[in-house]
């Protein structure tokens, strides 16, 4: 888990396939039935009853079975994962139950060149719930294709933006600077170093915080970010006072400057603890 994947090769007959590079998210293992989720949401399902065997080997190995046996190949570095003989394949998208059905297809790849940015930046804005979190937006395929996980960590800490904000609380120019960055991440090379993805308990090289892991969405993706330097509109770190009082901000200007605040506030207080240490 955790790996990009290099190589995938199945009969177009079985469903999706995972986009080149995809990351690896989940191996679940129910008997002898194994599936398997990457980052942009495709899931390989695979049902090997009587027959079916997977097999890992070192990539240039010899396969112990005849190649014309094989239902899926998973090629990620230094490994291959190949199935052979299963009674059932096949790939589909993880379902998101937060979107109604009438709500259309899939929004544009970000991943693309000539990905239309305004078309992304308006589907932000417009989103049906605007109480909804970035982090589950940016999962949304209806909203924008082509992000995965890795790219939806790496966007948010790049902008300092808290994946717990909610989307109606972002102005045009944070819509638009947060699908710019997106664009530019997920257009990188698959082996760039990442700032917080999968450095889970590591230094934020920006603040030299500590990096946090969470699970969270309806798709149950984890999310990476720096709680020092993400906390831009988090409603969630709003003094309790204003939230027991009923006078929590609404508008999203309000809300911006209680939040800078917040961390200014906090940044001021590291610097006496040092002085006085010192």
């Amino acid at each position: 888990m955790g790996m990009s994947t290099l190589r995938f090769d199945a009969m177009s007959t079985i469903g999706p396939a995972p986009l080149d590079h995809s990351v690896i998210e989940k191996v679940i293992c129910r008997g002898r039935h194994i599936d398997i989720q990457w980052d942009d949401g495709i899931i390989l399902s695979t049902s090997l009853r009587f027959t079916g065997q997977w097999h890992l080997y070192r990539v240039g190995e010899q396969w112990r079975k005849e190649t014309h046996r094989a239902r899926v190949v998973i090629e990620v570095s230094d490994w291959v994962a190949v199935c052979f003989d299963a009674a059932v394949v096949e790939t589909f998208r993880v379902p998101d139950r937060g979107r109604h059905p009438q709500s259309g297809g899939v929004g544009p790849n970000i991943s693309h060149v000539r990905c239309d940015i305004d078309v992304c930046t308006r589907n932000l804005l417009q989103h049906h719930d605007q109480s909804a979190m970035v982090v589950d937006i940016l999962a949304d395929e209806s909203v924008i294709s082509g992000l995965g996980n890795v790219a939806r960590s790496e966007t948010l800490w790049a902008v300092g933006l808290s994946p717990f904000a909610k989307i109606g609380d972002l102005s045009y120019e944070d819509c638009e600077t947060l699908v710019e960055t997106a664009a530019r991440i997920s257009r990188l090379p698959h082996d760039s170093s990442s700032s917080v993805y999968g450095r889970n308990g590591h230094r934020c090289a920006r603040c030299h915080g500590t990096i946090e892991c969470k699970v969270q969405g309806v798709q149950r993706r984890a999310i990476f970010w720096c709680p020092d330097c993400q906390q831009r509109l988090d409603r969630r770190l709003l003094p309790t006072d204003l939230i027991q009082g009923d006078n929590t901000p609404t508008h999203p200007a309000e809300l911006l400057f209680i939040s800078d605040a917040i961390a200014a506030r906090k940044k001021s207080q590291i610097v006496n603890d040092v002085r006085d240490l010192g």
